[in-house]
């Protein structure tokens, strides 16, 4: 965000009214895991702990495919060519 956000009253209470929304989203979040995980004991936590050092790794692979496939070059559609200048002719 730049300065001349801030001094502007439309954009400065958008930005501010997105991050109150962002920070409501994550303290909702954050309290629905801590629920979902008090009642676990700690074997199955340790499980998941495993389970998601096994996805990390997978994920950041699949990740790595999916963007070397997209960079392949398309097909040239015509010849590159520098310009020349006539043999034999001096430039002046």
């Amino acid at each position: 965000m730049r300065l001349r956000d801030v001094l502007d009253t439309g954009r400065a209470l958008s930005a501010l009214v997105k991050l109150a929304v962002s920070l409501i989203l994550l303290s909702v979040f954050l309290q629905c895991v801590a629920c979902l995980l008090q009642p676990i004991s700690p074997s199955a936590e340790f499980a998941m702990f495993c389970v998601f050092l096994l996805l990390s790794p997978l994920a950041y692979l699949i990740r790595r495919i999916r963007q070397g496939l997209q960079q392949r070059p398309g097909p040239r559609r015509g010849a590159e060519r520098t310009p020349l200048l006539p043999s034999g002719e001096e430039v002046e």
